[in-house]
């Protein structure tokens, strides 16, 4: 017989896991010990934050479930923010912590806390785990993480369970897969394509937003042969980059990054809006505009939060398939004007290093298919919006919950998953004081990525905010630190840089080492304002 935490770890192996990230505390160390003898790897990391975004990158990644772990009381209420992203973002994650005995709990008050009510509101589903039940609850909390919407549930394991011998239960289910029968094969309702297909070819000024739902159920091929068929314009959701390659001559940009409002401005003159897998958690402001949309997605539009004349449930390849059969395609070279004057907008040109110009110089570095994470503030604004993506599922940012400190624990979960693809993380100054610990962790795995801080000594965002409300600057500034130095301290590389050419250099040696090269970019924040431009490319 085995031991409940072996259980569950043969349970956590038979869905894909493969590493569990955490900190230890005593109430969790049989546990650990029962996902060790099951064949996972415990990884450590430096707080119980970044563990969970650790195990949300790998999951969001992978389209696997990621799995997180911590101890009782202060545990796991550090790992709440790291949940909650994945809760936002849509991650399957299976979040573990220690509980108190149970015999105790009624008794004590030290360190109690009723940690299914804590994790409730941030989670699809939780439960106790018993000797008797925790097979058979483990592999439905893998379930239910993966059924769409996908995102993460929480099993509190009480110190005395785990090293219990387990219940007999049947052998592990096969491995779930990166798709459910709830997504795919179901195929949009035939009178709702026609009428899809009626306002398409009535429009003259149509537009596609894409979103996180459409990751799912391999879209982005489906997705790109529609756009093309009908030379639609296509805008993107941070979470959604790379669905379409942003070199395409149909991208146009990316919502809520740098310049955002101009391009809300844009999607308001035109007379169609299709959007194809939307998941309103991505949306950062009011949906005002007025022209009619279809929906395209494989949950309806229950939310309401833009409303649909139109909805298209099912499985968005299909249906993306069943729109492009009888296309007609656009005049797609007001677009291409648009278009190019975007881009130069968000990419002024300033007499200083801007974050721009240091983005430009770490893409020409990478492989089209490098995985890059990016942290909260100016730098994921002016990333969702300048860093070209080229293939799905290639850049990751905490969008939902957009929780500072994300950057480079995703970036070690990130290499972890995908070891032969080259990795990198953009941070401002602010979020990498907030995670750096993790240094250490990528040093003792032994990762090997590119780690860029954009350095200007303040919270560049909201300093900016207090500026354009006539405040003084208070609480938003802060001391330089000696980057080389907390590099070797950590056990990485560390290069300071001022201009483009010692970026290019700096992202070229990094590119060749086997060690974590932190790169510190010294950038002028004036490349974050944008002037307002006159437009009638329509």
């Amino acid at each position: 017989m085995s031991s409940v935490g072996r259980v569950i770890g043969e349970r956590l192996h038979a869905a894909g896991v493969r590493y569990v990230f955490g900190h230890p505390g005593g109430e969790v160390v049989d546990l650990i010990e029962g996902l060790r003898q099951a064949g996972l790897e415990f990884v450590l990391a430096r707080h119980e934050t970044g563990a969970a975004f650790m195990a949300e990158a790998m999951a969001s990644s992978s389209g696997m479930p990621g799995a997180c772990l911590a101890t009782l009381g202060p545990g796991a209420t550090n790992l709440v923010t790291g949940v909650a992203h994945a809760y936002l973002d849509r991650a399957p994650v299976v979040a573990f912590t220690g509980q108190l005995p149970v015999e105790r709990f009624e008794l004590v008050t030290h360190q109690k806390l009723d940690l299914r009510a804590l994790f409730a509101p941030i989670t699809k589903w939780q439960a106790r785990l018993t000797a008797a039940n925790a097979a058979a609850l483990t592999e439905r909390a893998v379930r239910v993480a993966m059924r769409p919407r996908r995102g993460p549930v929480f099993l509190e394991v009480p110190s005395d369970v785990a090293a219990q011998e387990a219940a007999a239960a049947p052998q592990p289910a096969d491995a779930v897969a990166g798709t459910t029968d709830a997504e795919v094969g179901v195929a949009p309702d035939g009178r709702a394509v026609r009428a899809a297909l009626a306002l398409l070819r009535d429009s003259r000024r149509p537009v596609l937003l894409a979103g996180l739902d459409a990751l799912d159920g391999e879209a982005a091929a489906p997705l790109r042969r529609f756009v093309e068929a009908w030379a639609i314009p296509t805008i993107l959701s941070p979470k959604a980059k790379g669905l379409l390659p942003d070199d395409h001559p149909l991208c146009v940009g990316t919502i809520e990054g740098l310049g955002t409002a101009r391009l809300y401005e844009w999607i308001g003159d035109r007379d169609l809006v299709l959007m194809v897998g939307v998941d309103p958690v991505e949306l950062d402001r009011d949906w005002t505009v007025t022209a009619p949309v279809i929906h395209v997605g494989a949950a309806s539009n229950d939310d309401q939060f833009y409303p649909a004349r139109i909805e298209l449930v099912g499985d968005v390849a299909g249906s993306l398939a069943a729109l492009a059969s009888t296309a007609a395609p656009k005049d797609g070279a007001v677009v291409t004007r648009f278009r190019d004057e975007f881009r130069g907008f968000v990419r002024p040109r300033r007499d200083g290093l801007t974050s721009q110009d240091v983005l430009a110089a770490l893409r020409d570095a990478l492989p089209r298919d490098a995985l890059v994470a990016c942290d909260v503030g100016y730098n994921k604004s002016v990333s969702i919006q300048c860093w070209p993506a080229y293939e799905p599922r290639t850049f990751f940012v905490s969008n939902g919950l957009s929780s500072m400190g994300y950057g480079l624990p995703a970036a070690i979960g990130l290499k972890l998953a995908h070891p032969d693809r080259a990795v990198a993380c953009i941070l401002g100054d602010g979020g990498f004081a907030m995670s750096l610990g993790e240094l250490e962790t990528a040093a003792r795995l032994g990762l090997a990525f590119t780690l860029v801080v954009l350095a200007d000594e303040a919270l560049q965002q909201i300093k900016a905010g207090q500026e354009r409300k006539g405040f003084v600057s208070t609480g938003t500034t802060f001391g330089a630190l000696d980057y080389r130095a907390l590099a070797a301290a950590f056990g990485a590389d560390g290069v300071e840089v001022r201009t483009l050419d010692e970026c290019r250099a700096a992202f070229r040696d990094a590119a060749r080492s086997r060690r974590v090269t932190l790169v510190a970019a010294h950038v002028d924040p004036a490349g974050y304002r944008l002037q307002p431009i006159d437009s009638d490319h329509r």
